[in-house]
């Protein structure tokens, strides 16, 4: 094993956390990043001599065993959306199988680490299998991502930025860049061991909901309206209903462990491991 990580492959790297977090490992000392993208996609990558695109089949354990072995790859990440996380066990075993070190499943929000039920359990099961198979992995909790503040608002359905009550409970938001920059600085410099089956706590910003409303309102010259429930014929309603009820309570800051039931206050985020780092605020974000 060598002092830090050099080749990394990127499942789902044409999507909303994809894309910073491989530009910002094209753009580290890592000496080569594979991406691996379904054979019918569309996406595009600019040439670049670290880059390599293989097409396969995500739930094809031994073809993409055969890639992962055939480049060498120390570090598969995966940052796919909602729809594919369960796909992600046939990933851990592929990883497994092509003796590959460290496996970064899509967590990429508020603590996932010892939840029991509700949409997101699948993460919980996809690291637990992980764990029974001895594969390491690294989890990556950041809260909301900063630019999707208008998706938790229903602003593109309602013309107006919801904040559901109580709105008093804070939670962290992290902009994209930061999380890939983030990613790709400590991946290139910790030692492997310090990568391990840990998790990495960061944040841009933590805020309420009205508060967040409040910024957001300003900034776009939206309307804010603060309301009780999610309105009735609202597209993906259940979906935003479980944000909101995830959001307001208390448990969407990085430092949440949900194990221990408590916040481990702003001491126990990652954001330290690169100390001169200036991490982008809601404002800075949304402003542009």
């Amino acid at each position: 094993m060598s002092n830090t990580f050099k080749v990394f492959a990127v499942v789902g790297a044409g999507g909303a956390i994809g894309k910073p977090v491989l530009k910002s490992l094209l753009s580290s000392s890592a000496t080569k990043v594979v991406v691996l993208t379904r054979p019918d996609s569309s996406s595009m990558f600019e040439p670049n001599p670290k880059l390599a695109v293989e097409k396969v089949k995500a739930d094809d354990e031994n073809a993409v065993a055969a890639v992962l072995q055939k480049h060498g790859v120390e570090v598969l990440i995966s940052t796919i959306g909602f729809t594919g996380f369960e796909s992600q066990v046939v990933l851990a075993d592929a990883a497994k199988h092509a003796g590959v070190q460290l496996f970064v499943p899509s967590d990429f929000c508020g603590p996932t680490e010892g939840l029991t039920e509700g949409l997101l359990i699948v993460k919980e099961k996809v690291v637990g299998h992980a764990k029974e198979i001895g594969l390491p992995t690294l989890r990556v909790y950041n809260g909301l991502f900063t630019e999707h503040s208008h998706v938790v608002g229903a602003v593109e359905d309602t013309g107006k930025f919801l904040v559901p009550n109580p709105g008093d409970k804070p939670f962290s938001l992290t902009s994209l860049s930061d999380i890939g920059a983030f990613l790709a600085y400590t991946f290139t410099t910790l030692a492997p061991s310090q990568l391990l089956n840990t998790a990495f706590r960061i944040e841009g910003e933590r805020l309420t909901f009205s508060e967040l409303g409040a910024i957001y309102g300003e900034l776009k010259s939206v309307p804010v309206e603060h309301v009780s429930k999610v309105p009735e014929g609202l597209p993906r309603g259940f979906i935003l209903e479980y944000f909101w009820k995830d959001l307001n309570s208390g448990q969407c800051v990085s430092s949440y462990d949900l194990v221990q039931d408590k916040d481990l206050g702003t001491s126990a985020l990652s954001n330290n491991l690169w100390a001169e780092y200036k991490w982008r605020s809601v404002r800075d974000v949304l402003s542009k």
